[in-house]
């Protein structure tokens, strides 16, 4: 055990009346050696004051109350600042749930592995094949997996646990995470994906008690509140695009059933390997041009929250606009001429294809932020 390791470990515990297996663990992680022990109150109450009091505070060990219950997200962010203003000697911050579904053979573990490598989130990874998991975490930590890797790229084999770990120098970027309730962790799991900070999973003992009756999250209005934070940004993306496919759409049909008229520009012309219609090319770039100008200041500001400086978003998104202009203009063209389409109509399917390829890469390159050092 190295007791040094521990004293610069911080551990926050976000409790909403929590039972009576609360003390000894507190008792047990003290033992072995943690520098900070900090316990949230989140509004549990008068009649469990009793509870909270019998854990003695010391230098070690404190205990933030106030009421009314605020979410665990309020919560942990209160010890998040708590350690911030108060505690520089942590270099690492653990949170771990109060209903005994983390040990502290697996707090300390995690202690050690953060010695190791403190980038990046650390989570404590559960496994959900054991048979005495509970169906609804089985099935719902599975799917919730597979919709993170679908919409931000990133496995997570856990998105659900409460045991997390990362260093010190992360803590103003936590505090600053949105959400109050239990989608607060998930917006964690987003930031980090955002930013490209790594997510490392360290396998840890998989406990349920009673059927995990403790806990508090409510199935229903908790998992809506946590897809809804998963789907927001794609949603948002969405909304901005079918805007600025309205405006797009509408300056394509006035310039290409003007420039109908100009007997040069319905001259099929031939570059490579590919054919262009005059009006239809220089329709849709026109078009293009102006509704993108429109796109990329709403992406940036409304969906992506872009913090990086116009020189370096601007010119990436000008490169995923004129590539998918470039594939707009080829494939309508192409496939009015292979099959006789109207060029009008073709132009709906040809950029609904190509919107999820714009979605992916300014997601993951225009606006993506910068790569952080985490360390201490």
């Amino acid at each position: 055990m190295d007791l040094e390791l521990n004293r610069h470990t911080a551990v926050i515990i976000p409790a909403y009346k929590p039972d009576d297996r609360l003390p000894p663990y507190v008792a047990a992680l003290k033992e072995a050696g943690v520098g900070k022990i900090v316990i949230v109150d989140d509004g549990s109450g008068e009649s469990y004051q009793t509870l909270f009091g019998s854990i003695p505070q010391d230098e070690v060990v404190h205990i933030i109350s106030y009421v009314p219950n605020a979410g665990k997200g309020v919560a942990l962010k209160r010890g998040m600042q708590y350690l911030l203003e108060s505690c520089p000697d942590s270099r690492y911050v653990i949170t771990a749930d109060s209903d005994g579904q983390h040990t502290v053979k697996d707090v300390l573990r995690m202690a050690e592995s953060l010695q190791e490598d403190d980038s990046g989130m650390l989570l404590g990874s559960r496994d959900f094949d054991q048979p005495d998991v509970p169906f609804k975490s089985r099935n719902g930590n599975k799917i919730t997996s597979a919709v993170f890797k679908l919409f931000y790229g990133v496995w997570v084999s856990d998105t659900q646990t409460g045991l997390r770990g990362f260093a010190s120098g992360l803590l103003p970027t936590m505090i600053a995470v949105k959400g109050e309730r239990y989608e607060y962790e998930m917006n964690m799991l987003i930031e980090c994906a955002r930013q490209r900070l790594p997510m490392r999973a360290l396998p840890i003992e998989t406990v349920y008690e009673n059927n995990n009756e403790g806990s508090h999250f409510r199935a229903v209005r908790d998992s809506v509140r946590i897809y809804s934070v998963i789907l927001a940004g794609f949603f948002k993306f969405i909304s901005a695009s079918l805007l600025s496919f309205v405006v797009d759409y509408a300056l394509y049909l006035l310039l290409n059933n003007l420039l109908k008229g100009v007997p040069a520009l319905g001259n099929e012309i031939g570059v490579l390997f590919l054919r262009f219609v005059p009006h239809i090319t220089i329709a849709t770039v026109g078009a293009r041009i102006l509704s993108g100008i429109f796109n990329f200041t709403v992406n940036r500001k409304f969906v992506f929250d872009d913090k990086n400086s116009v020189s370096r978003s601007f010119p990436r998104y000008l490169a995923v606009f004129c590539l998918n202009m470039l594939l707009s203009a080829a494939l309508t063209s192409g496939l009015h001429l292979a099959f006789g389409w109207s060029d009008n109509l073709v132009k709906i399917p040809v950029d609904i294809l190509l919107f999820v390829l714009s979605y992916k890469l300014q997601q993951n390159w225009v606006f993506a932020p910068e790569k952080k050092k985490t360390g201490v």
